[in-house]
């Protein structure tokens, strides 16, 4: 570890962060999918799950397993960081 050690705590403290924040957004994205659903039930018709990003159709489960992933990434970077910090 070459870095400041404050420098790379500060930096773990935001990469745990990081993850945190994807994990509420996460529970929140599911909630609304659960809305969705819901409503699609009570008018006995199927509701598309589709974003559109920059004129792209992405499916609400594609977003879903990217927030997944890169969790799985800041919390694997963040372990790794704490692990070698000691």
């Amino acid at each position: 570890m070459d870095e400041d050690p404050r420098r790379y705590r500060k930096e773990t403290q935001l990469l745990s962060s990081e993850s945190a924040w994807l994990q509420k957004a996460l529970f929140a994205l599911q909630k609304a999918l659960d809305a969705r659903e819901a409503l699609s039930e009570s008018r006995s018709e199927t509701i598309a799950s589709t974003l559109s990003i920059d004129g792209r159709s992405l499916s609400v489960e594609d977003f879903q397993e990217g927030i997944e992933n890169r969790i799985k990434e800041l919390l694997d970077e963040v372990q790794g960081r704490r692990t070698s910090f000691r």
